[in-house]
C-alpha cells in the first residue's frame, strides 16, 4: 500500500507536460525552454539524463535570473516567466537521448518534463563559416538548412558574453524580404538557404553569429537550434578602390596622369593591390629606338658633308687668269711712258696698246709687244 501511495504521488510529480523533441545537428547547439508552476520559483532547477530516477545531472541550480555555466552545459532561471532556459552546445550524435527538466522539491519527488533530443550528423551542411567585412560597408551571409526546419522562423543571433545567442528578428515567410535596422533577412524554404545582409558595418560588429530557427518556440516545450557558426571580422575602411584606365581623365590626380601606363593604377590595400606592370611599355620602348636611329643618321649625314669639304677643289687657282694678265700688260706702257716721258706719237701705236690689251695672247707675249711699240 505504501508503495502504491509512493508511485501515485510520482505520477503527480512527473506530469509536468507531455514529452517535447528536439532536434540537433552536430557541432551546432540547442536551447530548450522548460516551463514550470509559479509555485516552484524558488525551487532549484536542473537538468538530467535519463527517465526518472535520474542519477545524472549535467547542471544544477538554485541561482535565480541569472547564467550558470557547467562545461557544455548552462542554465538561466526566469523566475518572471517561470520557465528556465538550458543551453547544450558543441552536439555530438551520443547526446541524443532522453532529458528531464526538473524541479527540486525537498522531501519530496521532483517535477520532471521529459524531452527526446535527437542529434544528426549532417555533412553537407556547414558547421562554422567565416566572413570579413569593412567599416562602412556590408556583409552577405548565407546558411544553409535541413528540410525538417524549412517552415520554422529562421534567425541570426549574436552570442557575446553569456551562453544564450540573443537576436532582434526573425523571418517568418518565405522569398520575402525582412528589414530590421542594419539586417535584411531572407528565407528561400524550396532551397533551404537562409540569407542574411548586414549593412554599415562598425568594428563593434565584429564577433561569433549562428544561424538558426525556431521550432514553436512560443509553446510549453519550445526550442531553438543554432545550426551554423559564423564568425564576423570588420576591419577598418578600405582606402579608394583602384582608379582604372577606363575612367574619365579628369577623375585621375594630375601626379598619376604623367606616370600612368596604359595598365590600370590601384590606390588599394591588400585586396586592392597594384596592377601595373614593372617593365617599360612597348609604345616607350619604339620611341627610344627611334630617337637613337634619328641621332645616328643625323651625325651620318654631317660625315658625309664633312668629307666633301674636304675634297673639293681650291676655289682661286694659282695661274693669272686673262684679265689680269691683260691689266698688267697695261700699267707696264704707262710705266715706261712715266720713265721716258715719250709719249704715244700716234694714233697706230695708241690703237696697238688697245689692241694688245683686248686680245687674248700670253701675257709675256704681250708685255714684249708693248715695250717694242713704244
Amino acid at each position: 500500500m505504501k508503495t502504491l501511495l509512493i508511485f501515485t504521488l510520482f505520477l503527480i510529480s512527473v506530469g509536468g507536460g507531455e514529452s517535447g523533441r528536439v532536434m540537433g545537428y552536430s557541432g551546432g547547439g540547442v536551447l530548450i525552454k522548460c516551463r514550470y508552476e509559479t509555485q516552484y520559483t524558488s525551487n532549484p532547477k536542473y537538468l538530467c539524463e535519463a527517465p526518472w530516477p535520474c542519477m545524472t545531472k549535467p547542471i544544477w541550480t538554485d541561482a535565480k535570473n541569472e547564467w550558470i555555466n557547467r562545461g557544455r552545459f548552462s542554465l538561466f532561471d526566469d523566475t518572471r516567466a517561470a520557465q528556465f532556459w538550458v543551453v547544450i552546445r558543441e552536439l555530438t550524435v551520443e547526446d541524443s537521448g532522453t532529458y528531464n527538466c526538473a524541479v527540486d522539491k525537498d522531501l519530496a519527488i521532483d517535477v520532471y518534463t521529459p524531452v527526446e533530443l535527437k542529434v544528426e550528423e549532417v555533412h553537407q551542411y556547414m558547421k562554422s563559416i567565416s566572413v570579413t567585412g569593412h567599416v562602412g560597408g556590408g556583409v552577405n551571409i548565407s546558411c544553409k538548412y535541413p528540410q525538417s526546419h524549412s517552415s520554422n522562423p529562421k534567425f541570426l543571433c549574436r552570442r557575446v558574453g553569456t551562453p544564450d545567442c540573443s537576436y532582434e528578428t526573425s523571418v517568418k515567410e518565405s522569398r520575402r524580404w525582412r528589414n530590421e535596422g542594419k539586417l535584411s533577412l531572407h528565407d528561400d524554404r524550396a532551397k533551404q538557404i537562409f540569407t542574411v545582409i548586414i549593412n554599415s558595418l562598425t568594428e563593434g560588429d565584429s564577433g561569433e553569429y549562428w544561424c538558426g530557427a525556431e521550432s514553436d518556440w512560443t509553446s510549453d516545450h519550445g526550442y531553438k537550434v543554432y545550426i551554423t557558426q559564423v564568425n564576423l571580422r570588420v576591419t577598418e575602411e578600405e582606402p579608394p578602390s583602384k582608379i582604372s584606365s577606363s575612367s574619365p581623365s579628369s577623375t585621375i590626380p594630375q601626379s598619376t596622369k604623367a606616370t600612368a601606363s596604359p595598365t590600370s593604377i590601384s590606390t588599394g590595400n591588400s585586396s586592392s593591390e597594384i596592377n601595373s606592370s614593372n617593365e617599360f611599355p612597348a609604345s616607350s620602348v619604339i620611341s627610344i629606338v627611334c630617337v637613337i636611329l634619328l641621332v645616328f643618321l643625323i651625325g651620318l649625314i654631317f660625315m658625309i658633308v664633312a668629307v666633301r669639304k674636304r675634297l673639293r677643289p681650291q676655289d682661286v687657282d694659282s695661274t693669272p687668269t686673262q684679265g689680269s694678265s691683260n691689266y698688267t700688260d697695261l700699267v707696264a706702257v704707262y710705266s715706261n711712258v712715266e720713265e721716258t716721258g715719250n709719249l704715244p706719237d700716234s694714233e697706230a701705236r695708241v690703237s696697238t696698246v688697245y689692241s694688245s690689251l683686248s686680245s687674248p695672247t700670253n701675257p709675256s707675249d704681250s708685255s714684249q709687244h708693248i715695250y717694242d711699240n713704244v
